[in-house]
């Protein structure tokens, strides 16, 4: 197993700085609606969901089932959910060492998180270990670069006018878990069955005009932050000013509308 351990460091941090900033981000709660139908609740489910956030997750799962529990590994998350659903319960967890013991859950849950793990294999290892005979993990993951605006716009600036190689440290590959047979393969090698491969092909008004997109990057990933801020000053206006242009196709009523290109994946534990 690669050692992505400067990677988890470098997510985990970023992610304690944006607490307050990652709810203004609407694209990944309207997500959540859509993901908790894949879980198929019953109000007797017990549920665990990782890398939990702001806590809209488990909201929504609450509906249904009043036996879920959130987690994150970021503290200022944990305490960021706490306070926007204090009747609901939030900890501090690492999804590579869950500190829950086998079989204790039917359902577990996660948007989006599995593509921050710096260690995806252990996660899911783990995941299944907690899971119950026959127990769903339901997670959501971006499309691939190259179908999806928002990151691939960002990705074409950055190799055009500025440098990837800036001194941040490796991670597993982003992508792995949004092609259909790399994540069954991925699942079936820790003991879990790929059942649904959901693709959704949504466009989301991000809320922010063309010119607050530099901003947004930074306010929504660790990665996107840390390689806009790591460009060579010189070159770092040239670079958010394309950026800012390439967005004004998507321009609709003063904000970015765009396409989100993203993967709901339901698994079963074997």
């Amino acid at each position: 197993m690669a050692d992505f351990n400067d990677f988890k460091n470098f997510e985990k941090d970023g992610w304690e700085e944006r607490a307050s900033t990652y709810g203004n981000w609407t694209v990944t709660s309207e997500i959540v609606p859509i993901a908790v139908e894949a879980l198929n609740l019953s109000n007797d489910d017990k549920v665990l969901e990782l890398a939990s956030g702001p806590g809209y997750g488990t909201s929504e799962i609450s509906k249904k089932t009043k036996n879920v529990l959130g987690t994150d590994f970021a503290e200022s998350m944990v305490h960021q959910a706490k306070i926007l659903f204090p009747n609901l319960k939030f900890e501090q967890a690492d999804a590579e060492n869950l500190k829950f013991e086998d079989n204790s859950f039917d359902k577990v849950f996660c948007t989006f998180g599995v593509l921050h793990f710096a260690h995806p294999n252990k996660a899911i290892s783990e995941i299944r270990r907690v899971l119950k005979a026959g127990g769903i993990f339901v997670f959501t993951v971006w499309a691939p670069v190259e179908e999806s605006p928002f990151f691939g716009i960002l990705s074409e600036v950055i190799s055009q006018l500025g440098s990837f190689d800036v001194g941040l440290p490796d991670g597993p590959p982003i992508d792995d878990f949004s092609d259909k047979e790399r994540a069954s393969v991925k699942l079936l090698a820790q003991g879990l069955d790929m059942i649904n491969f959901q693709a959704e092909d949504n466009v989301f008004d991000t809320g922010a005009s063309p010119s607050k997109m530099p901003t947004v990057y930074r306010e929504v990933g660790v990665r996107s932050k840390g390689l806009l801020d790591a460009q060579d000053p010189k070159k770092l206006p040239e670079i958010e000013e394309e950026l800012v242009s390439r967005f004004k196709k998507f321009e609709e009523k003063g904000t970015v509308k765009m396409p989100f290109p993203y993967r709901i994946v339901t698994a079963r534990k074997i």
